[in-house]
């Protein structure tokens, strides 16, 4: 008789199962602290970034109050705020600008270090490679480079080293060398 007992109260607690459409807690929770998170992301950008996020108004003041607090408990509070204002929009598009920003971001952090490889080439920094045939292989692939002024930055920056001078000549070799690899970017 026990048996029967246990059986048919657990059988009824089958049936009270919760509907598919109620979020969980839990869930709740991971959106609330991601909206959160997506806040403290915008309160670290910088001016104009911010202005190109597509926000209302209200939210880029909260931002910009939360910017200018710096007590630790009350940047907190400010943050909640923040991220209760942010839960009755949608976020996706914030998303989407933010990830077109970071993706902007690695594509300048990649060109840069594209840029400082030629510069290490020319300036024979590299096993293999003579400073010579760095500034040929340069000139080559970027024709609209100035040669002479490329060839008198090399010299100048290698004799600067060669005396330990300051790096002047090798700045400006770098700068050369940017102007001329994000000028070909920039028309592809």
């Amino acid at each position: 008789m026990i048996d029967e007992n246990s059986d048919s109260s657990s059988a009824s607690n089958d049936n009270t199962a919760p509907d598919d459409d109620e979020i969980s807690k839990s869930q709740r929770k991971r959106e609330a602290d991601s909206v959160r998170d997506l806040g403290s992301r915008l309160a670290e950008l910088g001016a104009s970034e911010l202005a190109s996020m597509p926000l209302p108004e209200d939210i880029v003041s909260a931002i910009k109050e939360l910017n200018s607090i710096k007590a630790h408990g009350a940047r907190k509070r400010q943050l909640g705020y923040l991220a209760k204002k942010m839960r009755h929009i949608d976020v996706e598009p914030i998303d989407a600008a933010l990830e077109k920003l970071r993706q902007a971001a690695r594509a300048n952090t990649k060109s840069l270090h594209q840029i400082e490889h030629w510069r290490d080439r020319m300036l024979g920094d590299i096993e293999g490679e003579s400073e010579k045939e760095a500034l040929t292989t340069f000139l080559d692939q970027y024709l609209e480079a100035d040669r002479q002024h490329f060839r008198h930055l090399q010299r100048q920056a290698l004799a600067e080293r060669k005396i330990r001078k300051p790096p002047a000549a090798a700045r400006q070799l770098f700068k050369s060398i940017r102007d001329v690899v994000l000028t070909e970017s920039d028309d592809d």
